[in-house]
């Protein structure tokens, strides 16, 4: 009797042990209660991801966590009742090990932003004025600058919101050497772009600007401006537009060039005044951006017509009667009364076989052409250069519009306003480029 008094004890302090441990067993007079009727008492926690993960957009269960302890299965109502039976018999208690789920490990999203393109650097005084096309995914641009004879470049300035840099202050008849980045911030960290190409200006020792640096600018629309009549004028036709007084070329030019194929007519694109330039409004900006360096002053966009003479009465240089004119230095702006002409463009140099090269916004664009020669020969030394620089430089609208030779006219029906290089006035001329030839001014503006 005392033994089986004592069997029966042993069975009902395991029983009893039993449905302590099983999970929903408050005592051992009540019934086990399934798991997912307990009420929660606290909200389930979000995973916080680590530096370098994506948010999970789903709560994380315990189990899924990184713990290497084994954890009791809550049992189900009939599971729990089959559980208590075989307790009491084995007098152990069951565990199953969970599955061990894993965060996914994901790399925060990078967006490196492009390479500014259109690297503009013009000289006034002793400032420098930067402008350049927007990059894809920049939220902003950090500007480098050295002098020509440093070996490292030296971080001047952060900008956001715009694609234009003012640098004050520099030293008279210095080189400076320009680049940019652009950059993009996501998750906290930033991704820079590759350097943009690098432009090299110089600021005058004497006047404002000089004869390279109004060549250099002149070249900022080559190859990327369609000729639009009444392009750079304002909406009266009176004068210079928003875009002929802005520093820098304007984005949207390139924009519509890049539509445009080679059966462009402009007879079709007449005073889309914002979309390019015609031939005043495309040398009315160049003067302008050689003497400002904020946009909204004075502008210089005239009839082609009387441009020579107009901008010699400012005090800017010499002129001459088309009958006087003997030869072309870099630099001249030469402008046409003829009917048959109507014209203005820009001397970039001579060759020695008479014949010039020269910059000029004509239909389709603004490009860099050749005349004939003094002989009136087509194929001339100044029409292989344009098409070899034009080629080298601007390949796209080379195969597009691959006409580079312009008529006698040219020699013979423009008038001439030569630039006052004595530092008196605007011009200097510290690089020579009034006794370079055509050839040998290309070769250093491109950098060759």
């Amino acid at each position: 009797m005392r033994k089986h008094m004592q069997r029966m004890l042993s069975l009902i302090f395991v029983v009893v042990l039993s449905c302590g441990m099983v999970q929903g067993c408050k005592s051992s007079g009540e019934k086990a209660v399934p798991a997912a009727t307990e009420p929660v008492s606290e909200p389930t926690e979000l995973h916080q991801p680590t530096q370098g993960q994506t948010e999970s957009t789903e709560p994380q269960t315990q189990s899924q966590s990184v713990s290497t302890e084994t954890q009791p299965i809550k049992p189900t109502q009939a599971q729990s009742t089959q559980t208590q039976s075989e307790q009491a018999q084995t007098g152990q208690m069951q565990t199953i090990k969970p599955t061990q789920i894993q965060p996914t490990q994901t790399k925060p999203l990078q967006i490196q932003p492009s390479v500014p393109q259109q690297v503009f650097a013009t000289a006034v005084k002793n400032t420098v004025n930067l402008s350049w096309s927007a990059a894809e995914n920049a939220d902003g641009y950090v500007i480098y600058r050295k002098k020509k004879t440093d070996k490292n470049f030296q971080k001047i300035g952060t900008v956001t919101g715009k694609i234009l840099f003012t640098d004050a202050g520099l030293k008279a008849g210095e080189i400076y050497v320009y680049k940019i980045q652009a950059y993009h911030k996501v998750n906290q960290k930033t991704a820079y772009s590759q350097d943009s190409k690098m432009v090299t200006v110089q600021t005058a020792k004497k006047g404002i600007s000089t004869i390279r640096n109004f060549l250099k600018t002149a070249l900022q629309p080559v190859g990327s401006t369609m000729y639009v009549w009444g392009g750079g004028w304002n909406k009266e036709d009176t004068g210079s537009g928003i875009d002929a007084v802005s520093i820098g070329v304007s984005p949207a030019w390139a924009a519509f060039a890049a539509k445009q194929d080679a059966d462009y007519d402009y007879n079709k694109t007449k005073y889309q005044i914002r979309n390019g330039l015609d031939c005043s409004g495309y040398v009315g900006w160049t003067v302008y951006n050689i003497l400002n360096t904020k946009a909204g002053n004075e502008g210089y966009v005239m009839k082609a017509k009387s441009m020579a003479k107009t901008l010699s009465q400012k005090g800017f240089g010499t002129y001459r009667d088309k009958e006087k004119v003997t030869d072309h230095c870099a630099g001249d702006i030469m402008s046409s009364a003829c009917s048959d002409c109507s014209h203005v463009w820009i001397v970039l140099g001579e060759c020695k076989d008479g014949s010039v090269v020269l910059l000029h916004a004509s239909p389709p664009g603004v490009e860099i052409d050749g005349t004939v020669s003094a002989k009136g020969e087509k194929n001339s030394e100044a029409v292989r250069l344009a098409r070899k620089y034009m080629q080298k430089y601007y390949p796209e609208w080379q195969k597009k519009y691959p006409d580079r030779s312009r008529p006698e006219t040219y020699l013979s029906h423009y008038c001439q306003m030569r630039w006052d290089i004595s530092g008196n006035h605007v011009m200097t001329d510290p690089d020579g480029y009034r006794n370079k030839s055509a050839a040998e001014i290309l070769e250093d503006l491109f950098g060759e």
